[in-house]
């Protein structure tokens, strides 16, 4: 029951966090997207293949209150948290190390998609200028939600380092 209930309460929270922290916190024109944060580090924390209803439910609520199309959030966030699903079945993921990396990389391919797909739509800006102005600036920005949402994240004993149910075995991960 309570790896079940800790997750979608913390959904709510997140949520909450997107609608009422994110517009206050914003640096320039730049708003933290708790959301994608939390599905990022929901993925890597989480047993395989448990957060495609998470990306799916939780990427339509982040496109409501975002200027990107429609549907994209949750087809990007299904993609990220299938492939760090399958990349933390290898690694270690109770290294901060693997998890900001990972965090780094997934959300650089979900900024980096979302402006092209901006341009393509015809968005009236150039290429470069969304990427110093948007992705950048956005990706470090929820990187650093993405650390302190895992560093809560590991508060919780269901997601702790010292746990065998959710680690791999020292023989078969690689560092």
């Amino acid at each position: 029951m309570r790896e079940k209930l800790v997750p979608l309460v913390s959904a709510a929270v997140v949520v909450l966090l997107q609608v009422v922290v994110a517009p206050v916190i914003a640096i320039y024109s730049v708003v933290p997207n708790f959301i994608v944060a939390f599905v990022i580090v929901l993925s890597i924390v989480r047993p395989e293949d448990t957060t495609y209803v998470y990306a799916f439910v939780m990427g339509i609520i982040s496109d409501l209150f975002t200027q990107v199309p429609f549907g994209l959030t949750p087809l990007l966030l299904l993609i990220i948290s299938f492939a760090l699903s399958r990349v933390f079945e290898v690694l270690d993921k109770s290294s901060i190390a693997m998890v900001l990396v990972s965090c780094a990389v997934s959300l650089l391919f979900y900024e980096m998609i979302v402006v092209i797909v901006q341009l393509v739509l015809g968005y009236p800006a150039a290429f470069f200028d969304l990427i110093a102005a948007r992705a950048l600036p956005a990706t470090i920005f929820n990187l650093i939600l993405c650390v302190l949402l895992y560093l809560v994240a590991r508060k919780f004993p269901d997601v702790s380092s010292g746990n065998e149910a959710w680690t791999v075995d020292k023989k078969q991960r690689f560092r």
